[in-house]
């Protein structure tokens, strides 16, 4: 099958004289069509292809059949297909005649199957560039968060233990092995966690006063200044590599990085470090109950040994390979006269623990004003993460598979990110700004010194209230302000 293309089409013995009506939908829709160029689609698509054979359908249309499932949220694809066929604004868009055929709703999957995660992935890349191109700006700062999606899969379908701790690969030869009628044993003595059959790659997650459900886990990392999508992803549950995963597909330079708390983790954040981007991640408390905070150690990277606050030395004392961590322990001689002991610990030595990537964790900035500053800002996520939830069908996954899950990541992102740019308008530059102030200061002298009359609310007037004083408007000022309209 090569790839296939669109034949121009005479509207005016077809659409025109079949007026599309006005409305919300079709003026947004007009106002994508002027300024995103879908063309370069054709391009993308063609090593997918073969260069001989029947040809496809136009790619330019699936796609835009696509943005048109998620900018209307229609979860769907046997729906999609209906509604472009009912709609007249859809068929305008797709540039489309009233009795040209639409792809079937098969066709969306074999699309999915055939162009993979990583094709839209880039997709969403372009889209970003376009919408720079049309003069919105992004800072070099970052915001990374993840939200829940709920999988098509249930808790008390076929479920099958799997041994906890394992990678992914491990979980697919895993559950490879069930369909090949030679089940792998599962030890007493080890943990398991239980996996759907239905969705092999989503995992069995819970909130807080929620029941446990299966799901992934859609990551968005936006700027916090315009709140544009510059990537998408998403995995079986929330991991601080993403925020690598993120930093390492961004179209666009990256300085500063900010994450809740789960992106504690030192391996991440060193490779976040090593590319010169600035951390910005709470910290993760680590400290057991009724034990003196590690805060209160110090690290001597010449000696390497912790200080205590009483003085005393934590030297070295070796690595712990299943957890990967190296220990410091204190005698017991200076733990047993030391008066902080009531303090520090319950044991007869009080042991400090040091990641590998330690070091990284101690550069993370973790206070200050742009540290702050950024916390607030890292709220454009939960918004953006509530409206694809609200508008755009990220509530639920809509196919099978973590490949298809990271393809509606990338397209909900994208038609995020198309809505703001219909709705972004240019900021006024300084001149504008200066007659708006002399427009204002102008109004302001030439209004009368003297305060207005003032009225007292009848009850035949409209929302007046007994005992309240109904202040009048200022004409003059008005149609002064209004005078000076043209200046802006």
């Amino acid at each position: 099958m090569m790839v296939g293309t669109q034949k121009p089409r005479q509207y005016e013995f077809s659409l025109g004289v079949v007026s599309v009506p006005d409305s919300p939908a079709r003026r947004q829709l007009v106002r994508v069509a002027e300024r995103i160029d879908f063309e370069f689609v054709r391009a993308w698509v063609a090593p997918y292809f073969s260069a001989i054979g029947r040809p496809s359908v136009d790619p330019v249309v699936m796609v835009k059949m696509m943005l048109l499932g998620y900018l209307f949220g229609i979860e769907s694809d046997r729906a999609l297909v209906g509604e472009c066929a009912d709609r007249l604004s859809f068929r305008e868009f797709l540039g489309l005649n009233v009795s040209d055929p639409l792809p079937t709703h098969p066709c969306f999957t074999h699309w999915r199957q055939r162009l993979g995660p990583e094709l839209f992935r880039e997709l969403l890349h372009e889209i970003v560039r376009q919408i720079v191109a049309h003069g919105m700006v992004l800072s070099e700062a970052r915001t990374i968060d993840a939200t829940t999606v709920k999988a098509q899969a249930d808790e008390h379908g076929p479920v099958l233990p799997v041994p906890a701790g394992e990678d992914d690969a491990a979980v697919r030869r895993h559950v490879e092995g069930v369909f090949a009628d030679a089940v792998p044993e599962v030890p007493d003595d080890q943990p398991w966690m239980p996996v759907n059959l239905h969705d092999a790659d989503a995992r069995l997650q819970r909130k807080d006063g929620e029941p446990a459900e299966f799901g992934y886990q859609t990551s968005f990392c936006a700027d916090p200044e315009s709140g544009l999508i510059t990537d998408a992803t998403a995995t079986p549950t929330e991991r601080p590599s993403t925020m690598v995963d993120h930093l390492a597909h961004d179209p666009f330079p990256v300085s500063e990085v900010v994450a809740d708390s789960r992106y504690d983790a030192g391996d991440s954040l060193a490779d976040v470090q090593s590319r010169g981007v600035r951390t910005y991640v709470p910290k993760i408390d680590r400290d057991k109950p009724g034990q003196l905070s590690k805060d209160w150690f110090t690290y001597d990277p010449q000696a390497d040994c912790y200080w205590c606050p009483a003085g005393h030395c934590l030297r070295y004392a070796g690595f712990n390979r299943h957890s990967q961590l190296h220990q410091y322990v204190a005698r017991k001689t200076d733990c047993a006269v030391c008066a902080l002991k009531p303090r520090c610990t319950q044991s007869q030595r009080r042991m400090v623990t040091r990641t590998v990537n330690e070091a990284a964790r101690e550069r993370t900035l973790r206070g200050g004003r742009r540290y702050q500053e950024l916390m607030g800002r890292r709220r454009v996520n939960e918004h953006l993460n509530g409206l694809a939830k609200r508008d755009h069908g990220l509530r639920r996954a809509r196919s099978l598979g973590l490949a298809a899950m990271r393809i509606q990541a990338a397209w909900t992102a994208i038609a995020i990110n198309i809505l703001k740019l219909v709705r972004w308008r240019p900021r006024r530059g300084p001149g504008a700004a200066f007659a708006l102030c002399f427009a204002r200061l102008l109004g302001a002298l030439c209004a009368p010194h003297r305060r207005p009359p003032r009225q007292e609310p009848s009850e035949a007037t409209p929302g007046g209230h007994r005992g309240r004083r109904l202040r009048l408007g200022r004409p003059d000022r008005l149609s002064i302000t209004a005078g000076t309209a043209g200046l802006l």
